[in-house]
């Protein structure tokens, strides 16, 4: 008796169709990637628009604040003065309107402070992203601005104050009207040994032995151009000069000034 072999007819995937879904795959990974880096790079751009209008804006705040704030008291006041004028100049930017989330004015400025001697603006912002990962729509950004705070200049003093006080030296035996006299402002010159004796000072004197520091005779010496005598130490109180500004009613021991007084 003959039995036929009975054989089960198996179902298989074709070759072709499994290569398709294979490049269907890849190109959906390489337009996932493609679509990544151009977002990356468009979110790049649109930060660093974004941070540069601000941080000019913050720049902006800061100085104008230091500069107008002189006269006020209150450092609250100067701090939304500060937030006033870097909303003002921002406004000139779109790029702070349009990709900023939410409305522009909500920028939070946390840590910010202001007092007699600093402005300091501490800005946070969210930027709006491109393309949405997930939950993630926006990435925060935080910045900031310091100014030294403007204190104002010295006024110059009137006349009549101004004629209340004279310059003394420590060491000096007159008293000078002007801060610039050739007896307050010395010049300093090293002359040899050889020359000394024929050396004369701007007035034509001659230069004589110091007292106080020449015990012996060294190779060179110090004189000043208005100076009476020759000096071997550079740091003799005949040659230094600390000058001190009081005033004429507080002088004692001194005789004015034959140059400037």
């Amino acid at each position: 008796m003959k039995t036929k072999n009975k054989h089960t007819k198996i179902s298989e995937t074709p070759i072709c169709t499994w290569k398709k879904g294979s490049l269907t795959l890849e190109a959906t990974v390489v337009i996932l990637f493609l679509v990544f880096t151009f977002a990356s790079i468009l979110m790049l751009f649109r930060v660093l628009q974004v941070q540069t209008a601000v941080q000019e804006s913050a720049t902006y705040a800061t100085r104008k604040t230091a500069a107008m704030a002189v006269n006020v008291k209150s450092d609250t006041v100067a701090l939304s003065m500060a937030k006033g004028y870097y909303f003002h100049h921002a406004a000139k930017y779109k790029v702070v309107k349009k990709y900023m989330k939410g409305s522009w004015v909500m920028t939070r400025f946390d840590g910010s402070s202001c007092d007699k001697d600093d402005i300091v603006l501490k800005i946070s912002y969210e930027i709006k992203m491109p393309i949405k990962f997930g939950t993630i729509d926006s990435l925060r950004i935080y910045q900031s601005s310091h100014q030294r705070r403007w204190s104002g200049d010295k006024p110059r003093l009137d006349a009549n104050e101004d004629s209340e006080y004279v310059y003394i030296t420590e060491t000096g035996y007159a008293y000078h009207k002007d801060i610039k006299c050739s007896h307050l402002d010395l010049s300093i010159h090293l002359i040899s040994k050889e020359n000394i004796n024929s050396a004369r000072n701007l007035s034509g004197g001659k230069y004589y032995r110091c007292s106080h520091c020449v015990k012996k005779d060294v190779p060179y010496y110090y004189i000043a151009d208005y100076g009476t005598n020759y000096h071997s130490s550079i740091l003799c109180s005949g040659l230094k000069r600390s000058v001190e500004r009081i005033k004429l009613k507080d002088v004692k021991g001194k005789s004015p000034c034959k140059h400037c007084v």
